[in-house]
């Protein structure tokens, strides 16, 4: 286990306004290690178990893949992560009017059809909710149970 998960963990505990307890406590843990079992994961000391990992995302309300992201804190990891989606030609970085952009066209064929649809579906969940159609907590139910996307818009409302 990279050390980036027990940082998604402790990450989307305390989102959650959860003590380490509490987790611990809420997949299966006795009182008296619930504590240090979920400590022990945040720090990368210990690996949870594929079963657990899944139960971990079920008290948090979040995708097991939202707990398994590369380390984006490093830098050198951000940038070949970056590297990869360009070479998988889903996105380039320009330079526009002294800003930096990740930039995907949505047209392009060569894009498999569900990244295109993925992507546009984030853009226009990101506008409504920088409109305030959606709230910030809708929104970011959307993204960290990606991809269990909400069948119809009234969910997300």
């Amino acid at each position: 286990m990279s050390m980036e998960v027990g940082k998604r963990i402790r990450f989307f505990r305390r989102l959650r306004g959860m003590t380490q307890k509490e987790l611990g406590k809420a997949v299966g843990f006795s009182s008296r290690t619930a504590s240090v079992r979920i400590a022990q994961y945040e720090i990368g000391a210990r690996t949870p178990r594929p079963e657990l990992m899944k139960q971990i995302s079920e008290v948090l309300n979040v995708s097991e893949d939202a707990l398994t992201t590369p380390d984006l804190e490093n830098v050198t990891c951000l940038m070949h992560t970056l590297f990869a989606l360009e070479d998988a030609c889903f996105f380039h970085v320009l330079s526009l009017a002294g800003n930096i952009e990740l930039w995907s066209d949505i047209e392009d064929d060569s894009i498999p059809l569900a990244v295109r649809v993925m992507l546009k579906t984030w853009a226009e969940l990101r506008e409504k909710y920088m409109h305030g159609d959606i709230s910030k907590e809708k929104y970011n139910q959307w993204r960290y149970n990606f991809p269990n996307i909400p069948k119809n818009e009234s969910e997300m409302m």
